[in-house]
């Protein structure tokens, strides 16, 4: 059709009001739609609702308030799967929600999961919006379970992610409204703060490495905040996840790693205690 038509004899009627093609753009709605905008970005900004998204369902600020800690908790876990997995692609990751977890807005829980296993390996800005999406693309595929059984723990969120070079698992809850924790690692549990530097140390399960890994680190001038310890069998595999108030230098790896039973020996950095979320913090 040819703008504007040759033939007006429609817009000469005395009862017909003809409008630009944008009818809608003028002044009054230019203004409008601008403060529409600024409310929605302040909104996510100032108090973590997401309206309007694309690639998600819209979250007011009261669900975000009730998930938060879970967007926490499974954003870490997230974190240190990816920094676990030194060189293998991932090939998909796989989330089951247990008890209290299992009755949140567990769609954007796994969008943080899979912010924390991406933000440090790409370029792009991830968060728990493009999360899902830029993991797709990568060949990625995130799936979800739920079960409202409580098990051991009264909430748990298990992550497990394969990779070519087999799999790695992680599970953490939270005790009371904030409090990140580490209760699996692969096939062991214990009890681990999920914060600040943590020094994985596997090994055989013999006497005295409690004492041989804080000598090395105390030599170095590194303190340990906090310990963790998980076995299967006495004198079997075992891990030790030691919460360190600094990272420890290559010299102290090196030798913990020269130990006879030592098998690995690796440093994951996660956010300090109570850290916000990078994507609900104003610039």
């Amino acid at each position: 059709m040819k703008e504007p038509p040759e033939d007006q004899r429609l817009q000469k009627l005395p009862n017909v009001l003809a409008t630009p093609h944008l009818g809608a753009s003028t002044d009054e709605a230019q203004e409008l739609v601008a403060i529409e905008a600024a409310e929605i970005l302040s909104g996510f900004l100032m108090r973590g609702e997401v309206r309007h998204a694309v690639n998600m369902m819209p979250l007011s600020a009261a669900e975000m308030n009730d998930v938060r800690a879970y967007l926490d908790l499974a954003r870490r876990l997230g974190l240190l799967l990816a920094q676990l997995n030194k060189s293998s692609p991932v090939k998909s990751a796989q989330l089951v929600f247990r008890g209290d977890a299992a009755s949140k807005n567990t769609r954007i829980i796994t969008s943080a999961f899979a912010a924390g296993l991406l933000e440090n390996a790409l370029d792009d800005y991830v968060n728990i919006v493009n999360a899902e999406l830029l993991a797709k693309e990568r060949g990625i595929k995130i799936t979800e379970s739920i079960s409202t059984e409580q098990g051991d723990f009264a909430t748990l969120i298990r992550a497990t992610v394969e990779t070519e070079a087999g799999e790695l698992e992680a599970a953490g809850t939270i005790f009371g409204r904030q409090f990140q924790r580490l209760v699996r690692l692969d096939n062991f549990t214990l009890d681990a703060h999920l914060d600040g530097v943590l020094l994985i140390y596997r090994h055989r399960d013999v006497p005295g490495q409690i004492g041989f890994l804080g000598s090395v680190l105390g030599k170095h001038g590194v303190n340990i905040a906090h310990m963790a310890l998980g076995r299967v069998e006495p004198g079997g595999n075992a891990v030790g996840v030691f919460n360190l108030d600094s990272e420890p230098p290559a010299e102290a790896l090196a030798e913990i790693r020269l130990h006879p039973v030592a098998t690995s020996v690796e440093v994951v950095q996660l956010p300090p205690s109570g850290a916000p979320l990078p994507w609900l913090v104003c610039p």
